[in-house]
């Protein structure tokens, strides 16, 4: 596995732990914005890859059709002295207006760098960057070398709640799982989620594991997944690290949907 690198007192587990608080804080309160047009890069933005490392790239809103429409591109990789092209593949497309691609690097980085990734390449013009540090164009810092290792579980994901609320803007929804995992590369999770019924289609999308907590379901606006009020569901779930070696299998996830309250309250 990757090895662990001491850095200034926010390291990126500590960002990954605020994100997803904030995440949670979002879902709980229902804000009455919805995430905005634009991409979503995992690993998140500032956080330390192995030199081995996958990207995952998100379009959300009107940049849905922008990243649908990337497979086959290529982009690049760069610091001082080096860049490794990348090349974006066929990932995912969620039934709530979102679609992921994966950048498949041809090579592999060199150690502690800071690598930028060129999304203008690909997007003339550039795009929004919602989970980003600030700049225009996503950075990482490289690792010691690469994540050869799958993860390994201390604790199997398991349901742990469910937040449900409404706002001007519609519904937001989400299950909350929870999970251990003996990692040090940041992780995701590609979850198969069918209804318990029978000849019920399956959604297949791809949702981020921070600090051992993933969200499973939808913003207003758009989302990863979508639920019904008070149904029953399965999720078959993998989980992978970034640099794509992938956890032990674990049983499916049964659960029912949070239910939103009325109109009014």
């Amino acid at each position: 596995m990757l090895a662990s690198r001491r850095g200034p007192a926010q390291t990126p587990g500590a960002l990954y732990r605020l994100l997803f608080l904030f995440m949670l804080l979002l879902a709980r309160e229902a804000s009455a914005r919805c995430i905005g047009d634009g991409v979503q890069v995992f690993p998140r933005p500032g956080a330390t890859i192995p030199t081995n490392t996958r990207l995952l790239l998100e379009g959300i809103g009107t940049a849905r059709s922008v990243v649908a429409g990337m497979p086959g591109k290529v982009m690049r990789l760069q610091t001082d002295g080096h860049e490794v092209r990348v090349k974006a593949q066929r990932g995912w497309t969620s039934e709530l207006g979102r679609v992921t691609v994966v950048l498949k690097l041809d090579g592999k980085l060199l150690p502690n760098k800071k690598y930028t990734l060129r999304l203008d390449d690909a997007i003339p013009g550039g795009v929004t960057v919602l989970n980003g540090t600030g700049v225009a164009l996503p950075e990482w810092l490289s690792g010691k070398g690469p994540d050869k290792a799958p993860p390994r579980w201390t604790k199997r994901p398991a349901v742990s709640e469910g937040i449900a609320r409404r706002s001007e803007d519609g519904v937001t929804r989400y299950v909350r799982l929870t999970m251990g995992l003996r990692e040090e590369s940041p992780a995701y999770m590609v979850v198969t989620l069918t209804r318990k019924q029978a000849g019920a289609s399956s959604q297949h999308y791809v949702i981020p594991v921070m600090s051992g907590s993933a969200l499973l379901g939808h913003e207003p606006c758009s989302g990863a997944f979508g639920f019904e009020d008070g149904r029953s569901y399965r999720a078959r779930v993998e989980v992978f690290d970034s640099a794509g070696n992938l956890a032990p299998s674990v049983p499916p996830l049964d659960f029912e949907a949070p239910t939103a309250p009325p109109e009014g309250r």
